[in-house]
C-alpha cells in the first residue's frame, strides 16, 4: 500500500518563444513572500520553507498541493493554430516515509486554468477525477513522475515517467533513467530521496516531445523519452490561445 511521500521543488525555469519573443520565467529557489505576491500561486498543502525550497506535499496522505506560474502564457499561434515550441527544467526530490514504498507522484502540467475543479489525489495525481479521465475537453497535458504502479491506468511499474494527454493512461512511458555519454542507460529511483533534474522540451516544428531526467545538473546527451505528438489530443490542449503553465503535485 502506498505511504506518504513528500515532494520538494528547488528550482524551475520555463521558456516559450511565442510570437517570435522569448516568454518565460525562472525561479532559483523560492521565498515565502512569493506565495503572497504575484510571483507564484500555491494551493492545497504546498508551501515555501525558510530554506527556499518549495514543499509541494507533506506527510499527510491523500492531499493535493499545486504550485502554478500565476500569469497566462500563449502556447498557440493565433495565425495557423500550431502549438509553439517550449522548454522547461526543474529540480525536485521525493522523500518517502518508507523508502521501499511510494506515494504516487509529481507532474509538470499545462492546463487552461489554475482551478482544476474536482481533481483528486492519489492515482489521479491532482489533475483529474474518475468522471473526466480521457475526455478531450480536459485540455490537459502532463508529464508524470510516478512512484506507484496503478493498474487502473496501465502503469508499467512503480518508478516511471509518463506523457499524459487529457488522460492518466500515458501516451508513452518508460522507467526513470538517464543516458550517459557512453550510451549506457542508467536507472534512477524516484523514491531514493535524492535531488533529480528534469527537462521537458517540445519541438513545435518537428512535433516531438522529449523528456530527460538526470541525477546531475548537466543535461544528458540523449532524452529518456521521445514522443512524436501526432495525437489530435495535443492540439486540443492548446485550443484556447492562452493557457496556464503549471506544476502540480498530489499526495
Amino acid at each position: 500500500m502506498p505511504k506518504n511521500l513528500t515532494f520538494f521543488l528547488a528550482l524551475l525555469s520555463f521558456v516559450l518563444p511565442a510570437a517570435s519573443q522569448q516568454d518565460g520565467f525562472s525561479y532559483i529557489g523560492f521565498r515565502r513572500g512569493d506565495a503572497n505576491s504575484s510571483n507564484i500561486s500555491l494551493n492545497g498543502v504546498a508551501e515555501i520553507e525558510d530554506s527556499g525550497i518549495l514543499q509541494l506535499t507533506n506527510e499527510t496522505s491523500r492531499l493535493i498541493g499545486h504550485a502554478f506560474y500565476p500569469d497566462r502564457l500563449q502556447f498557440k499561434n493565433a495565425t495557423d493554430g500550431a502549438a509553439f515550441s517550449f522548454s522547461t527544467a526543474f529540480a525536485f526530490a521525493a522523500v518517502p516515509e518508507y523508502p521501499a514504498l511510494g506515494g504516487h507522484g509529481l507532474a509538470f502540467v499545462i492546463a487552461p486554468s489554475k482551478e482544476l475543479q474536482g481533481a483528486l489525489p492519489s492515482q489521479y495525481l491532482g489533475l483529474l477525477n474518475a468522471n473526466d479521465v480521457g475526455n478531450f475537453s480536459n485540455h490537459v497535458f502532463a508529464v508524470e513522475f510516478d512512484t506507484v504502479q496503478d493498474f487502473e491506468f496501465g502503469d508499467i511499474n512503480d518508478n516511471h515517467v509518463g506523457i499524459d494527454i487529457n488522460n492518466l493512461v500515458s501516451n508513452a512511458s518508460t522507467t526513470v533513467a538517464y543516458y550517459g555519454y557512453d550510451g549506457k542507460k542508467n536507472n534512477i529511483s524516484l523514491k531514493a530521496g535524492h535531488t533529480l533534474q528534469a527537462w521537458v522540451d517540445y519541438d513545435g516544428v518537428g512535433k516531438v516531445l522529449n523528456v530527460t531526467v538526470s541525477p546531475f545538473s548537466t543535461k544528458p546527451p540523449r532524452p529518456l523519452l521521445s514522443f512524436p505528438v501526432w495525437d489530435p489530443g495535443f492540439s486540443y490542449i492548446s485550443k484556447e490561445y492562452q493557457l496556464y503553465g503549471a506544476y502540480l503535485i498530489l499526495m
